[in-house]
């Protein structure tokens, strides 16, 4: 989805539960971080394309997690930029969501021409859709050779009619929403954007020099320079407005116990499934 259908997206979902305007704020700007990890001026230089950064970096359940250690709102924010890229498709790359670790198994069972890989580690299942992707996705998004189908897609395009009907119904829901009095609505909108104004800024420059690369100089290669100071100071910025609404959510006892029987019940649970698949099926696949 487009950057702006992720962040009113946000703002609205925000409105809707919270009922507070610096809460839907922060939940917007939240929706506007996983898109940090596109590599614009360092797709070229560093030929991090062949990595598939993009919705990988920022787009899974761990940076969501980490963020919400953070901040619960910026967070939810992430996490609902997640849920919507989720829906996207090969073309867009989808999301990654188990990235770092969906990469230790680099390896996969099934490829498009039937042939099947007979092997005693671990495989993922199928081959990414790679001739789909190759054809029509961007130059700095189409992965480089065959890889194992890790990430989630899903039917919509950017940039069309679903895209659009999210960024446009979430502008229609924060009217009707605030319909009332929407005149106080927006001074406090103003307000929030006052107090949130370095997190705004950082994130604007940001994204401002980046596509004023891939759109404008990137062919050319001219002006990287200057891109890369704008870029830098945008996240510069954006990190110290971070920092200054630390605000980490607070555990109960047995809030942390909870969490702890999850992970162990987790690892658990893989191994006897490892063991189960292993012995059925002779080949383990994920």
């Amino acid at each position: 989805m487009n950057l702006n259908s992720h962040i009113l997206f946000a703002m609205a979902v925000g409105m809707a539960v919270f009922h507070d305007v610096k809460i839907c704020v922060l939940l917007g700007i939240g929706a506007a971080l996983p898109d940090l990890d596109r590599e614009y001026i360092l797709t070229n230089k560093l030929s991090l394309a062949k990595h598939q950064l993009h919705r990988a970096l920022f787009h899974n359940i761990f940076f969501a997690f980490g963020m919400y250690l953070f901040n619960p709102f910026l967070g939810l924010g992430v996490i609902l930029h997640i849920m919507l890229d989720m829906l996207t498709s090969p073309t867009d790359r989808g999301v990654e969501v188990l990235f770092p670790l969906d990469r230790i198994i680099q390896d996969f069972h099934l490829d498009y021409d039937g042939i099947l890989k007979e092997k005693r580690r671990i495989l993922w299942y199928l081959e990414d859709p790679l001739r789909v992707i190759t054809r029509t996705t961007e130059k700095e998004l189409a992965p480089t050779s065959k890889s194992p189908w890790v990430r989630v897609y899903g039917p919509f395009k950017n940039s069309r009619i679903a895209d659009w009907t999210v960024f446009y119904s979430s502008i229609i829901f924060l009217i009707l929403f605030d319909s009332q009095d929407l005149v106080a609505w927006t001074l406090q909108l103003l307000l929030a954007l006052k107090q949130y104004f370095p997190l705004i800024t950082g994130i604007v420059l940001f994204y401002m020099g980046g596509e004023i690369w891939r759109r404008k100089l990137q062919s050319s290669g001219k002006g990287r320079t200057i891109i890369a100071v704008l870029m830098l100071s945008g996240v510069a910025v954006l990190v110290y407005g971070c920092f200054r609404i630390f605000s980490p959510p607070s555990f109960i006892f047995d809030e942390i116990k909870t969490i702890v029987f999850a992970i162990l019940s987790f690892l658990t649970g893989v191994v006897i499934a490892f063991v189960h698949v292993k012995k059925r099926h002779k080949i383990a696949t994920l």
